[in-house]
Parts: structure tokens; C-alpha cells; sequence
């Protein structure tokens, strides 16, 4: 029985018997990972909710990536068995899936990202343009793929099998490159400023987009298959690998922000009443300033000691070396970012 919209021509393609057996390794794999994604999703969620006392954006975009993808694979399952006819309502439904993984994935890296930038007003600038930009491919989806399987007509679907292929490359440009700009983040304030600690996190991250790259590849050449809807089955597990590669990193970011920092440095912690400072400092070398601080104590008070003193102005001069190993700005920005991390994280 033709479902929703089905024109009178639809010819339905059943899936091989290989094909079967190539999409039900899929999904055997990504329930596996999805397993493996919530024991960690919950755990973080768990302790996120201990330590706020309620949810953040960061707890809600990791479930909704993973209902929606959960849920993806499980209806598209369904489909290539013959439990679910084909109809309008099950490629809006397959559309609307897919929509929230893409758009939930990427937020999450930006929220990553996020926590290395000092201006928050470009983290916004960037979740705003990104989520624009990935509702208009959406749209050109819903537009586009739907009546291309719906086979309205021979034109839908020579422009559908341009298209899906070049919005699944738009994506694999822009998930790649958002987690290029986190590895430079990382290089530049945070190991260049001498916390070498996070140099694992920086090799972790350079493997993981080589994976995450590679599953995008692959997810466009197994579109080639004769069924078209074999891909839809691999397509879950490629963002549920991408849900467990952010779980791991979260997981190893809370790891490092926590290690002991033995970071040194000089502070002067001294007062006066009615104290007066002048500071007087010359560059010695790159990165070098020797500063001498002149105080004079302008507290009248009488001194009684041993060998009677008369009241007057005490004058205190003290010389201090600061190296400086990056300009003002750089410190700031690298200041910045660890404290971001450190809230993020509660350390």
C-alpha cells in the first residue's frame, strides 16, 4: 500500500541480500557505540548536574545528538526491512534527524571552542553564523532530497544526486576546519605559554580529525551504493563516533585542567597606610624588564625604639626582575582561556 504522497509511478528498490547484511553491520556498530556514548554522556551529565544543580547546553546537545541519532538508525532499520513503507512522513522524519545531528555536532565543537576565547561576543558571532549557515543546507534538503525520493521527477533526482554529495562535503569542510582552528586555540595560548600538559590534548585532537575526516569521506563514497538508502544506515554510526570523539575530549580536558599546575610567578603583597608608589623600569633584553619601586611612607607616626629615632619619611626601594616571555596580550588571552577551562570544568 503506497503511503503519504507516494506517487502512482514510485518504484520501490528493495535492498540485496548483501546490502541487508552491509547495513545491519552498521547498525550492530553503532548501537555498540551508542552504548559506549551514553555510559559517558551520562556520567558527565551526572556530574555536571551535581555541580550546577541542573542542565547546560553543553548536557542537551550531547542527548539530543544522541536521540537523534539513536533514533535515525533505528527507523531507517526499520525501513530497509519492509516494516515501514515508504511515505512523506518517513523522509521528513529522516530529514528532521538528520538536521539535528549536523546542527547539534557542530555546536558542540564550537562550544569546545568556546573555552579558549577570550571575546564572547565572536563565540556567539559563531554559533549564530554556523547554525545560519547549516539551516540554509537544510532547507535546501528538505527541498531538495525529499521529492527526489519521493520520486516526483527525473529532474529532482539528477539535481539530489549533485547536491547530497555536496552538502555532505560542505559539512566535512566545516566540521574539519572548526577542529583545526580548536588545535591552533590549543597550540597558541595554551602551549606556547609553557602548559605543555595539554600537548596530549593537542596530538588526541590532530588523530581524532583524521578520523572524523576519514568517516565523512566515507560516508560520501558509500552513497555510490546501488540502493540510496544504504548510506542512510551508515550515517548514525558516523555521528554517533563523532558524539563519542567529543565525550572523550571533554573527558580528557576535565583529566588535564585538574592535573597540579606549578606555575610561579612574583607578587607583592605588602601595604602601608598613606603609601605612595613610583615605578621606574628599563628593558634589559627581550622579554626582560628590571623595575625599581620607590615607597615612601608618609606616616608620621613617632618611632620609639632603642636608639630614639625621630619621626619622618621612611623611604623603601626595591628592585624586581620580571621576565616576560609573551607580550601583555597573549597573557591575558592565555589567562583567559584557563580560566574559562577551570570554571567549565569546576577545578
Amino acid at each position: 500500500m503506497a503511503g503519504f504522497l507516494i506517487p502512482p509511478w514510485f518504484r520501490e528498490i528493495a535492498p540485496s541480500k548483501s546490502e541487508m547484511n552491509i547495513a545491519s553491520i552498521f547498525w550492530g556498530v553503532s548501537l555498540a557505540v551508542a552504548l559506549f556514548s551514553a555510559s559517558k554522556g551520562g556520567k558527565q551529565s551526572w556530574r555536571a548536574y551535581k555541580r550546577t544543580g541542573s542542565t547546560n547546553a553543553y548536557v542537551i546537545l550531547v542527548w539530543s545528538e544522541w536521540i537523534a541519532s539513536v533514533s535515525m538508525g533505528a527507523i531507517t532499520w526499520l525501513f530497509l526491512y519492509g516494516n515501514i513503507p515508504p511515505s512523506f512522513h518517513f523522509f521528513f522524519a529522516i530529514v528532521t534527524l538528520w538536521s539535528i545531528q549536523v546542527q547539534c555536532i557542530i555546536q558542540i565543537i564550537i562550544n569546545r571552542i568556546g573555552l579558549l576565547m577570550r571575546n564572547k561576543r565572536q563565540v556567539r558571532l559563531m554559533q549564530f553564523g554556523f547554525a545560519a549557515l547549516l539551516v540554509c543546507v537544510n532547507i535546501s534538503v528538505y527541498t531538495i532530497w525529499i521529492p527526489a525520493r519521493l520520486q516526483i521527477n527525473e529532474e529532482y533526482n539528477k539535481i539530489n544526486e549533485v547536491w547530497d554529495r555536496v552538502e555532505k562535503g560542505i559539512f566535512l569542510i566545516v566540521d574539519c576546519g572548526l577542529n583545526i582552528y580548536f588545535v591552533y586555540l590549543v597550540r597558541s595560548k595554551l602551549i606556547a605559554n609553557g602548559l605543555q600538559k595539554y600537548t596530549r590534548l593537542y596530538h588526541f585532537n590532530i588523530v581524532m580529525i583524521g578520523c572524523s575526516t576519514a568517516l565523512d569521506a566515507i560516508l560520501i563514497g558509500v552513497m555510490s551504493l546501488e540502493n540510496g538508502f544504504i548510506y542512510l544506515q551508515f550515517h548514525p554510526f558516523v555521528y554517533l563516533f563523532k558524539l563519542h570523539i567529543e565525550l572523550n575530549l571533554t573527558e580528557l580536558l576535565a583529566k588535564i585542567v585538574r592535573l597540579d599546575e606549578g606555575d610561579s610567578g612574583l607578587t607583592d603583597s605588602k601595604s602601608g597606610t598613606g603609601r605612595k608608589s613610583n615605578a621606574m623600569g628599563t628593558h634589559t633584553g627581550r622579554g626582560i624588564k628590571m623595575a625599581t619601586l620607590i615607597t615612601a611612607n608618609r606616616d608620621f607616626t613617632e618611632l620609639k625604639d632603642s636608639e630614639g629615632q625621630k619621626p619622618g619619611i621612611q623611604k623603601t626601594v626595591e628592585t624586581t626582575i620580571e621576565y616576560n616571555s609573551k607580550e601583555d596580550d597573549d597573557r591575558d588571552s592565555h589567562s583567559s582561556s584557563t580560566r574559562e577551562l577551570h570554571s567549565f570544568y569546576n577545578v
